[in-house]
């Protein structure tokens, strides 16, 4: 493995550099194809948005980019952490809780009807069970294998046109871990990078573990793609990336590895985002916004998702500190607490208090 420093900003470039060839066919099909990500910089800190935050539309193994296009352009943002479940087939079921336990669960469920203590959103991750299960890891298995380069270009395209950037990718990077009896190949991770290339992007974001991500490495290394593991706050699994020097042992890995905070997630594992931001900036792709409490249990994901302004999260302090310095970071909203409106006006609702917040002093 490639061992190095090398700036966040170098990595970027030399990706773009790898993804020239893929770009140029796209380009000279499609003059129209000029993303305009710039309607949602405010105050020189790009805004944008996790489409997982849009739980109107279901991880049914659907394409629907037109819908999560028109989410976006509800909520007027431009630049987008793309979520796969909206995109593809997954090993997550796709299908809503009963009516009588949860309602509205587009804007959350309550603990234990639909939602979990962290998380309203819990039922959106209901795995697939039996011959479901295994027909559907099969059809992913197949689909990754393929190279499936085309489907994701005319996603891309769709994107472009809308005038919309995809900045990131954050794909279920271990679309096996369910199935055993159906490892995943290096084929379909080699399927995985190649969509990701595709689809133009700057960088793959990955819930994985520290396991996952020695395996992901060579690949990162031969795509030039960074690979940025995205953190949660279950600081007591060694395997799970948490804490400051989970990320810092990763990216002694390879200069190609990077992290995608989630500022919410780290505070409730008692970091401290703006020390990390101040020492790492080089390394981050990108930001999840959200606001959560502290964790109370060494244990457990206890801290809640809050609406924000109303947890422990310092997302104004987080904003100005990039505005102020000047750090090449966007920062995509994720809406993971129980709201009061659509999802498309939840994510609204965030990107109105990161412009309040920006315009302070």
């Amino acid at each position: 493995m490639t061992q190095g420093k090398m700036s966040r900003r170098d990595a970027l470039t030399l990706g773009a550099g790898a993804l020239a060839g893929a770009s140029m066919g796209l380009a000279s099909r499609d003059a129209r194809a000029v993303p305009t990500p710039e309607k949602s910089t405010v105050r020189g800190v790009k805004i944008g948005v996790q489409t997982y935050s849009f739980h109107d539309i279901l991880n049914d193994g659907g394409n629907h980019t037109d819908r999560v296009i028109a989410d976006m352009r509800e909520c007027g943002l431009y630049t987008c952490e793309l979520w796969p479940g909206h995109i593809e087939k997954s090993t997550y079921v796709g299908v809503l809780p009963p009516a009588a336990e949860c309602p509205r669960p587009d804007i959350g469920c309550m603990a234990g009807n639909g939602g979990s203590a962290r998380n309203g959103f819990a039922w959106v991750f209901n795995q697939r069970h039996g011959e479901d299960l295994i027909r559907t890891r099969k059809a992913i298995k197949a689909f990754l294998e393929s190279n499936p380069t085309r489907y994701f270009e005319t996603i891309r395209r769709r994107f472009s046109d809308a005038g919309i950037e995809v900045y990131t990718y954050n794909p279920f990077m271990d679309p096996g871990a369910v199935t055993p009896q159906m490892p995943t190949t290096d084929a379909e991770i080699d399927g995985i990078f190649q969509a990701a290339r595709a689809l133009g992007v700057k960088a793959i974001n990955a819930s994985i573990t520290r396991t996952e991500l020695k395996r992901l490495v060579p690949f990162a290394e031969k795509h030039k793609m960074i690979i940025a593991p995205h953190g949660h706050s279950v600081t007591s699994d060694p395997e799970e990336f948490s804490t400051r020097k989970t990320f810092t042992d990763a990216f002694a890995l390879s200069k190609w590895v990077g992290a995608n905070l989630d500022i919410g997630h780290y505070v409730a594992a008692g970091g401290d985002p703006v020390e990390f931001i101040n020492s790492f900036s080089d390394r981050i792709t990108n930001l999840h916004l959200k606001d959560r409490k502290r964790n109370r249990s060494k244990t457990e994901e206890d801290g809640a998702n809050m609406p924000w302004g109303q947890g422990d999260t310092p997302i104004g302090e987080v904003l100005r500190l990039i505005r102020d310095k000047h750090y090449d970071i966007p920062c995509m909203i994720e809406i993971e607490h129980i709201g009061t409106t659509t999802a498309p006006g939840e994510v609204r609702i965030a990107y109105e208090y990161c412009k309040r917040e920006l315009a302070k002093a």
